[in-house]
Order: structure tokens, then C-alpha cells, then sequence
């Protein structure tokens, strides 16, 4: 598994784009550089909109924690899934602060 540090910072890649049609439990994330399109579930879109205008991991881990009502622990184990799946598919990126 990836191993991140707390002041790692993220933003989303360029191009982009977040959706929500919460009223149908739908949501997804779009690059419209490449045309590439995911389809999220409600927590991944919630980690995205937060990373949005970047955010270190341990403030992602803070907010997630307590947004979600989870030990830090717990919150960093769940987010660590997202993460790895967001940087691997280019919807995220690191970025040097």
C-alpha cells in the first residue's frame, strides 16, 4: 500500500471536473482532457470535493475523521483507499507547498 506522509499535499489533475445528482445518489468524477469519466459513490466524492483546493492528508484526515464521526485512525484507513485509487487513475495529484 502507499505510504503517505501528513503534510503530503493533493489537488486534482487538471481537467477535472466533480458532478453530484445527490438527489439520485449519483456521482462522478470527469477528466475532459482524456474523456476518461468514474463513477463515484458518496464518501469518494466527499474526499474529492475536499482535495478540490488542495488539502494537506492530515487535514484530509482531521476533516474525514470528524465529518464522518471515525477514530483517525480509522479515517486514515479509509481514506488511504481513495487515495490510492484517485492518484492512480489521474484524478489527483501531489503537489510540492
Amino acid at each position: 500500500m502507499l505510504e503517505i506522509k501528513p503534510g503530503t499535499q493533493f489537488v486534482l489533475e487538471e481537467g477535472i471536473i466533480i458532478q453530484a445528482i445527490a438527489e439520485l445518489d449519483h456521482y462522478y468524477a470527469f477528466n475532459i482532457s482524456t474523456g476518461d469519466q468514474f463513477q463515484l459513490n458518496h464518501t469518494s466524492h466527499w474526499v474529492l470535493e475536499s482535495i478540490e483546493g488542495g488539502i494537506s492528508f492530515q487535514e484530509l484526515i482531521d476533516k474525514f475523521a470528524g465529518g464522518f464521526d471515525l477514530s483517525p485512525d480509522k479515517a486514515k484507513e479509509d481514506l488511504m483507499e481513495v487515495i490510492q485509487f484517485a492518484l492512480e487513475s489521474g484524478i489527483i495529484k501531489e503537489v510540492q507547498k
